[in-house]
């Protein structure tokens, strides 16, 4: 049988049990209530009619006896006698009982007779001994009867409650302890039954673990637990088959994947997470001018020792690993053939999580080199040719300025209202032109790697006051505030004053540019740390997430609409930015504003 059907059928049987203890308690707790109900109903009626009887007999006796207004005094009273009779024969509820209630009718009816005959005001002593008395003897003998059969019933009734009450707790006593009993058996045997089949597939499972793949379980029950150890056998035997099977397939992937290697242009060296050499194509064991023998399965730091360009392609390795960051590597020159050589470097560290847990870890690292010598001829010339073009262009440049500050010389002669419109157009177009060319020199400079920094101490509010006073030609014609904030701010700042002050221009003439009217510009410097924080803020459209870090590459423009700018601004400042140490960034979102900051190490603080 299945384990599902035997959990089910056990479930099913408590089940049953439960239904069966209930509908039991249920049962006899009804006839309880029935029997005790039974008691408390009918019989009681009777007794509180029996009372009403005997208690009118008496207060006629009474009145008779006092012989105060007869008449009016008994006529209530025989009304009682009457009405209570007539509940009383329809309140039956034993078999000797109705003729008795028919006898007491009867001498009820004598008793009314007779008061009627003789007169209710004529009632004397002896009539009341002679006829009135014995009548009313008989009627309180009889309720006495009647009251005595309905508490012999009631006596009765009670004994059958308590019988039933006997008996329900006996059935419920015998069918509890009897569910207890199976309970307990299921209880003891329902975890044993499911848990030893457990043990045996964990101690398997740790055997297989180990790389016992030999370890078998018996699979003869019908059960769920007999197909698993059927299917866990099939597993063991495939492993096995696996084992023995897979080292020459391993071996064959490994000499295909040296070919592949060998085949690549790039120089591939792999370690494992030991620093030891497992592989090294041909380009790379011609670079080093060692022979495979001396360098596969050795120590990296060891072949270090032998060959510098092995020393430089570990140096990185040597500080540890972290899976946090991207890293630049700088280029790696070597002399080829004769020759020198420009490579690109990049260092893979490989990582892999093990199976049943949340962390990584190290298991080797492949060092790659790429051959970037025709690439950085061409930027080198490429570089030229732009520093070549900008200086070229700056003799019409200040030609073209020369000429139109002699038509503003008054001794030109005065200019006409369209003369002096195409003139501001032509300064306007002059000194846009001479910006990008000072910018196309700018990133010349950086690219060539022949930026000069000049690194001095300046204080914000220094740096901020220049700032702000190279854009005030900006502001003409547009309403818009520039404000400065730099309370509680006494420090000074390792930086080249001059790049320091272009950066934060640039920041406030493009904020200028996307600033909307009667919108404010905030300059801010504060202290974060050990650093020092300038920013400027306007409350422009803002910049979507996604294209805060194309802001700071070359030639970008987020809007293919913008008429002003090269889009070199910004990845000038970074440039600048970077090479004096310190950080560039933005803060924004689409339709609120955006605030460029930079920070650079506090060096003094005033």
């Amino acid at each position: 049988m299945k384990v599902k059907h035997k959990l089910s059928l056990s479930l099913a049987f408590l089940f049953a049990v439960i239904i069966l203890l209930s509908s039991t308690g249920v049962y006899y707790l009804s006839q309880l209530a029935t029997d005790s109900a039974a008691i408390l109903k009918d019989n009681n009626r009777t007794l509180s009619y029996m009372r009403n009887i005997d208690k009118a007999v008496d207060q006629i006796q009474s009145a008779i006896i006092s012989g105060n207004n007869v008449e009016t005094e008994l006529t209530p009273y025989l009304q009682t006698l009457t009405e209570n009779i007539k509940l009383q024969q329809e309140n039956i509820t034993e078999p000797a009982e109705q003729n008795i209630t028919d006898k007491l009718e009867a001498n009820l009816n004598r008793l009314t007779l007779v008061l009627r005959d003789t007169g209710l005001d004529s009632i004397s002593r002896d009539s009341y001994s002679s006829n009135l008395l014995p009548v009313m003897q008989e009627i309180k003998s009889i309720t006495d009867d009647i009251y005595l059969i309905n508490e012999k019933t009631m006596i009765r009734k009670n004994e059958q409650a308590n019988a039933t009450a006997d008996k329900t707790v006996l059935y419920m006593g015998i069918v509890g302890s009897a569910s207890v009993l199976i309970g307990l058996m299921l209880l003891f045997w329902l975890p044993a039954y499911i848990s030893k089949p457990l043990a045996t597939f964990n101690k398997a499972i740790g055997e297989i673990a180990r790389g016992n793949y030999k370890q078998t379980i018996s699979g003869e029950s019908k059960d769920e637990f007999g197909e698993l150890a059927r299917s866990f056998n099939t597993m063991a035997a495939k492993l096995d088959e696996y084992e023995h099977s897979s080292l020459a397939k391993i071996l064959k992937e490994q000499k295909r994947l040296n070919a592949l290697i060998n085949q690549l242009d790039e120089v591939v060296l792999g370690l494992d997470e030991s620093k030891r050499v497992i592989f090294a194509n041909e380009h790379c064991l011609q670079l080093l001018d060692l022979p495979k023998n001396e360098v596969i399965n050795k120590y990296a730091p060891d072949i270090a020792i032998k060959s510098p360009l092995m020393s430089n392609l570990i140096q990185e390795l040597m500080m540890g690993y972290s899976s946090k960051g991207a890293k630049n590597y700088q280029p790696v020159k070597i002399v080829e053939n004769n020759k020198d050589k420009l490579y690109s470097k990049n260092v893979i560290d490989v990582a892999t999580k093990p199976t049943g847990e949340d962390r990584r870890i190290l298991v080797g690292h492949v060092v790659l080199l790429t051959d970037i010598t025709d690439f950085s001829e061409k930027d080198k010339a490429k570089t030229h040719f732009i520093a070549t073009l900008s200086h070229e262009l700056k003799t019409p440049v200040a030609a073209i300025d020369m000429s139109a500050k002699l038509l503003r010389n008054p001794k030109s002669g005065p200019l006409s209202g369209n003369q002096e419109e195409l003139l501001a157009t032509i300064e306007g177009n002059n000194e846009r032109i001479r910006r990008m060319i000072n910018e196309v020199l700018d990133v010349s400079k950086i690219e060539s790697g022949t930026i000069d920094v000049k690194m001095g101490e300046a204080s914000a509010e220094d740096l901020i006051d220049n700032a702000i006073d190279g854009v005030h030609l900006f502001l003409d014609g547009k309403n818009l505030k520039i404000t400065k904030n730099i309370e509680g701010v006494h420090s000074f700042i390792k930086v080249d004053a001059h790049k320091t002050v272009w950066v934060l221009n640039n920041f406030l003439t493009n904020a200028i540019r996307y600033a909307p009217e009667g919108s404010t510009i905030d300059v801010k410097a504060e202290m974060v740390g050990s650093r020092l924080k300038i920013s400027v803020t306007d409350q422009g459209k803002g910049i979507a997430t996604d294209d805060q870090q194309k802001v700071f590459l070359k030639f970008n423009r987020l809007s293919k609409t913008e008429t002003g700018g090269t889009g070199l601004g910004l990845a000038i400042s970074k440039e600048f930015v970077e090479a004096m140490g310190g950080k560039i960034g933005v803060q924004s979102s689409a339709n609120h504003g955006a605030t460029f900051w930079i920070t650079f190490p506090i060096s003094k603080l005033t």
